[in-house]
């Protein structure tokens, strides 16, 4: 039933018009604030650091629009999943803008090189974007039960555009692709399970950030670009970012946490200058705002 179900929605979800779906994941996202109390205080504590940090209010109306913002925002993360397995290969240049894209792939080929973001905006229209071009790209994937779902995810992920490997046996993978001058991708600002991790002060408060992505990174001497992909309007999106200088110490060790760090400070900069694009809200963020 649950196979069923996500078949009809996606069949829906690409044949409505922009506005139109737009209009449905905010309503959902605006349903989802109301009935969803525990979650509404957890994004309303993860984005009040980050307002915090960064001038804005904390409290009050505008605020209260922020945290809003950030629901409509994430039922339009879904909505787009759906929507960007059928985006026109033809047309992804118009929806999927980036300025900088002749610099980031001339750092980045030939490899090894990787692509580094957070949970901030949709990187998905921009695996679109990579196959148009013809470039291959090996991302680990959560996986997620039940099963059904996760094969659904699985699939549409990047439209289909991106080879997913389950993080559980993603180590291999990744290295081998690297290996074989490839390119691989990460969302990289928030630790799964036992993965190791590096402390980071994010928003003035200490947190960690996933340590293999940067490991990998210096490991097998790999060109890295840290992006972030913005939604700018309906099926519309911008992505920028940086191409990051690899320390190169001869210490590995040291040379890995310097990486994590400023990898932290660049995913900080992107989510302070967008916090409502940021569904790494949804989850906790710092160990000491209890889920």
């Amino acid at each position: 039933m649950l196979r069923i179900g996500l078949e009809i929605a996606d069949r829906i979800a690409a044949a409505l018009p922009s506005r139109v779906a737009y209009a449905l994941a905010d309503l959902a996202g605006e349903g989802w604030h109301r009935l969803a109390p525990s979650r509404r205080r957890l994004v309303a504590a993860n984005l009040a650091r980050v307002c915090a940090a960064t001038g804005r209010p904390t409290r009050g109306r505008a605020f209260a629009r922020l945290v809003r913002t950030a629901f409509r925002n994430h039922a339009r993360y879904y909505m787009e999943l759906l929507r960007t397995p059928h985006y026109r290969l033809e047309e992804i240049d118009t929806i999927v803008d980036i300025p900088q894209w002749k610099a980031f792939i001339a750092a980045l080929q030939p490899g090894p090189g990787v692509l580094m973001t957070s949970h901030l905006g949709n990187f998905e229209p921009f695996g679109v974007f990579l196959g148009a071009h013809g470039v291959r790209t090996l991302a680990p994937i959560e996986e997620i039960k039940p099963p059904a779902l996760f094969e659904f995810l699985s699939a549409h992920r990047g439209g289909g555009n991106v080879e997913l490997v389950p993080l559980s046996r993603a180590g291999r993978a990744l290295r081998k692709r690297l290996q074989e001058g490839g390119l691989v991708g990460f969302i990289a600002d928030r630790v799964i399970g036992e993965a190791a991790a590096q402390p980071v002060r994010m928003f003035g408060h200490e947190t960690s950030i996933p340590l293999g992505p940067s490991t990998l990174v210096v490991m097998h001497r790999a060109s890295l670009v840290v992006g972030r992909c913005l939604r700018i309007g309906p099926d519309r999106f911008r992505i920028d970012g940086d191409i990051v200088d690899v320390p190169d110490t001869g210490d590995r060790r040291a040379d890995i946490a310097s990486l994590a760090e400023r990898i932290g400070a660049i995913f900080e900069r992107h989510i302070g200058e967008n916090p409502e694009q940021w569904w790494g809200a949804f989850q906790p963020y710092w160990p000491d705002i209890p889920s």
